[in-house]
């Protein structure tokens, strides 16, 4: 991180990114609080907030990770734009098909 304290929000996000560049490999308490430069009980607090929401959870090892339903949320967007797309197909054939 770049030294300046950060905000409990700001913590969260930073944690975000800390657990998706170590998806894989996971990440222990002790690691994340060094990555993002704050206290394990910090991390500890949350990380239950995580696993209460569903947004990470631990490994066969018992290392953190983001959770399924997380990396769900991009497939989520994905399906937005797709409906965006055929909204809009839909409304320009009954504009063009009006126009003749």
């Amino acid at each position: 991180m770049s030294g300046e304290k950060l905000n409990s929000q700001e913590r969260i996000i930073a944690e975000i990114f800390a657990m998706c560049d170590n998806h894989i490999a996971g990440m222990t308490n002790k690691e994340l609080a060094e990555k993002v430069e704050t206290t394990a009980t910090n991390v500890c607090r949350d990380l239950a907030i995580f696993e209460k929401f569903g947004l990470a959870d631990r490994d066969t090892k018992g290392r953190w990770r983001l959770s399924p339903k997380f990396g769900g949320f991009a497939g989520q967007i994905a399906k937005s734009y797709q409906k965006a797309r055929l909204l809009l197909s839909e409304e320009e054939s009954r504009y063009m098909s009006a126009m003749q």
